[in-house]
């Protein structure tokens, strides 16, 4: 997590709190140790923030301490509105739900002018009808992305086989009638990308895969740009 998240999120769970929040809980709460947890209070402190309290016994937020609203152009706000509108038609149902979520937050900081125009963004992502279904399985292959694991998939290629893969995903691509996986191919020693109604069996596997901090994923974005632009 951020610094400057971790921060907001010590404001927040003090402005929801009933009572003092100790160091240990923040620290529970954000997997951080109690000590960054001293030096970000003491921080947000200096900064103004009316936070009243001492290490051993607890912090509260002194009422009518408020954030700043978020403020964005109405480009930015279109922005959000229509990704969001993206996520929910092309994404699997936790990816919708996560897409409800960040329209609700959203609305919930920014001014009462910025949340009408929100309602009135004329930009939309209409399903589209006869594309592949997707398959339950998108929240986990995004997972394993996330924590690099490596999958096990039995893939239908064109001639009507079934091939057994061990892959290791590194991104997810939307297409009009299709959505793929990049993966690097541990049978063809190659990235390859794996169309999701083609993969019949799937399987997460306790091995995960090195993606060197991102250098992998920057290595399949290097290779498909050598592809269409070549």
């Amino acid at each position: 997590m951020r610094k400057a998240d971790r921060l907001f999120e010590i404001i927040e769970t003090m402005r929801v709190s009933t009572r003092a929040v100790t160091a240990a809980e923040l620290s529970a709460e954000l997997n951080v140790s109690e000590r960054t947890i001293y030096r970000d209070v003491a921080g947000l402190q200096g900064q103004g923030v009316p936070i009243e309290g001492e290490a051993g016994i607890g912090y509260v937020l002194r009422p009518g301490f408020h954030m700043p609203p978020l403020m964005f152009t109405l480009e930015e706000l279109e922005a959000i509105v229509l990704g969001a509108r993206l996520a929910s038609q092309r994404g699997d149902t936790q990816l919708e739900k996560a897409a409800d979520r960040v329209l609700a937050k959203v609305k919930s900081v920014v001014p009462d002018q910025m949340r009408h125009r929100m309602d009135r963004v004329a930009l939309y992502a209409p399903p589209i009808y006869g594309a592949a279904a997707e398959t339950d399985d998108m929240a986990q292959i995004r997972n394993c992305i996330r924590e690099e694991y490596k999958i096990s998939v039995g893939y239908l290629d064109l001639k009507g086989r079934v091939t057994e893969r061990v892959i290791w995903p590194v991104a997810v691509a939307f297409f009009a009638e299709s959505t793929l996986i990049a993966a690097w191919c541990e049978l063809r020693n190659d990235f390859r990308h794996f169309r999701i109604d083609r993969i019949k069996e799937i399987q997460v596997l306790d091995e995960k895969f090195n993606g060197g901090g991102g250098r992998l994923l920057q290595s399949w974005e290097q290779q498909v740009t050598r592809r269409y632009e070549g």
